[in-house]
């Protein structure tokens, strides 16, 4: 039977009650990662309409590689998700190429 990581369990991820503490070990897991960005998450939630769109986008994109984390972690998936990671760092390039390409057509 697959276990959890941070002490949950999976009929934590059907409840409110039990998101809410997925969520708290995700905070706990950024702040331990990244405390400024932890901190920035923080003041965007209390306070929604600080950031305009542009600026929640960047916050999610900077959030995005914990988040990845947290869930290989979570699902003790990490050696699958280290190989995904390092196949899209081989196909960066390519696909930097490719989208820049795509701009220029524009």
């Amino acid at each position: 039977m697959l276990k959890l990581a941070f002490g949950l369990n999976f009929p934590d991820l059907y409840a409110t009650a039990g998101l809410a503490k997925v969520d708290a070990a995700f905070l706990a897991f950024l702040c331990k990662a990244d405390a400024v960005l932890s901190e920035r998450l923080a003041a965007a939630r209390a306070n929604k309409a600080m950031l305009d769109r542009g600026q929640e986008s960047a916050l999610l994109i900077a959030i995005a590689p914990h988040l990845e984390d947290f869930v290989a972690l979570l699902f003790a998936s990490k050696p699958e998700v280290a190989a995904l990671q390092r196949a899209q760092h081989r196909a960066g390039p390519a696909l930097r190429c490719k989208r820049q390409s795509c701009s220029a057509r524009r």
